[in-house]
Parts: structure tokens; sequence; C-alpha cells
């Protein structure tokens, strides 16, 4: 089955068509279109309506253009109020509540994703700095240590340099590459390298023990 809701980004809420719902519901399309332009101040009281126009497909020759309102949830629930309860609309009326809810729940998930990765990204940020002052301190006339230990820090990570990682997710810096559970163990693999750095190991038995840790 098709996609039921959609949302154009993270911040937008999510919504369905009056096409989708004249389909799935069999209730015909202008009746659907009626409905809503009757109702209009009605539904725009519960969010503003937005709609589209419909295009005839490239090659085709017929079909007039027609608006496909966008409708949330709430319109949904309240255009649903003013059809009949044929079998089919009840039937509808349950699928689209469910994909109104999974919609949703993906949406949150990634946001979540995203505020753990912005958090880890700034701890990462002090973090670097932590590693880099070590470093400067330590290991003041080896010119190639930071970005060696970088390095040695994201393949342990993901098995691939900052630079492949730049190239293969088209990113300007390495860590925007990594997910959030990635960026967390970024940062142990970080402080245990600057740990042994300051116990006086040398870079071989660093990257043996990080290896072996991971």
């Amino acid at each position: 089955m098709k996609n039921l809701v959609f949302v154009h980004d993270m911040k937008s809420e999510p919504y369905t068509t009056s096409d989708i719902v004249s389909e799935y519901s069999g209730v015909n399309r202008r009746r659907i279109r009626d409905l809503i332009k009757y109702h209009f101040n009605q539904f725009n009281e519960l969010g503003v309506l937005t709609f589209e126009t419909s295009k005839p497909s490239k090659g085709s020759k017929g079909g007039r253009p027609h608006r496909i309102y966008h409708l949330t949830e709430t319109h949904v629930t309240f255009l649903f109020s003013l059809l009949d309860n044929t079998p089919q609309v009840v039937k509808f009326n349950l699928l689209i509540a469910k994909a109104f809810k999974e919609l949703k729940e993906r949406v949150a998930e990634q946001q979540q994703e995203i505020t753990n990765k912005n958090i880890l990204l700034e701890r990462n940020k002090q973090i670097n700095k932590d590693l880099g002052q070590v470093i400067h301190e330590y290991l003041p006339d080896n010119q190639y240590a930071y970005s060696n230990y970088h390095t040695l820090a994201y393949k342990a990570v993901t098995g691939y340099t900052p630079k492949q990682l730049r190239s293969m997710y088209h990113v300007a810096n390495a860590q925007e590459a990594l997910t959030s559970s990635q960026l967390d163990e970024f940062e142990r693999v970080k402080q245990a390298i600057a740990s042994l750095i300051m116990i006086g190991q040398p870079y071989k038995v660093i990257k043996q023990a990080v290896s072996i840790a991971k």
C-alpha cells in the first residue's frame, strides 16, 4: 500500500490529501472537495487549509486540473464527521489514524536522534580540545600526532578515515557522518587515547589498545 500520510519537513505537521481520502473511503472526489469548500471556514479554524493543483500526467490527454487539499489529522477527523459511516469509510478512518500515529512516532524518533547527535557534537567539541591540548602538551614535537590520533579514533569507531567519511557522506566535517551512538563511542575512544598519551604510551600500543577495546 502506498504512503497515506506525508510530512514536508521535521517541523511541519503531517498531512494526507483529499484525493487519498476519496480513493480509500470510496467517496467521490468531487463530493470530498465540495464538502471542504462548503465548510472551508470551519476547516480553517482547525488550522490553515492548504492545497495544490493537480496536473495531467506527461503525455496524457485528459483530466482537468483540480485542487488537492492537504488535510492534517484534525482536518481529517472533522471531515469524517461529515461523511456517512459506511463500512469502507470506517475502515479507512482506522487506517488513516494508524498512519498518522506511525508517522508522528517516526518523526519523533528522528527528532530525538538529531537532538542526541547535536548534544554529542557539542560534547565532542570539548573532547577535541582536550585531546588536542594533551597532544600539544605531551607530544609538542610530533607534527603528525593530532592527525594520526584523530584518524585512529575515527577508524576505531567506523573503520574509515575522516577523509573517507567526508567523501562517502558528502559532509564538510567527518563527525557529521556519525550516528549518535557512534559519536558517543567516538568520545570514549578519544578520552582513552588522551589518557594513554598522558601515561606515556607510544602510538603502536595505543592503536592496539583501542583496537582491542573496540
